[in-house]
């Protein structure tokens, strides 16, 4: 605690010592609240990402099944004919 910052505290009476200390406590555990709150939006964002990579590959793989199973039809068709 800063030098200034102490010797007010100190000339405060005990209740207002208290009270001090308490809206120092809640400040802090706000802070800790907000950075738990910044980590769990940014994992949430890096999944959202690699949710989106994994079905755009999906739809790439989709797109390939569908093209082969043209392909393996077309040849049938002229095996046919």
């Amino acid at each position: 605690m800063p030098q200034a910052v102490a010797e007010v505290y100190n000339a405060l009476s005990l209740t207002a010592q208290q009270e001090v200390y308490d809206f120092m406590m809640y400040l802090v555990q706000k802070q800790q609240k907000t950075l738990e709150n910044k980590k769990k939006e940014s994992r949430k964002q890096k999944r959202l990402e690699a949710l989106s990579q994994i079905s755009g590959s999906m739809k790439d793989i989709w797109t390939d099944v569908d093209v082969l199973e043209y392909q393996r039809k077309m040849r049938e068709e002229r095996s046919i004919g």
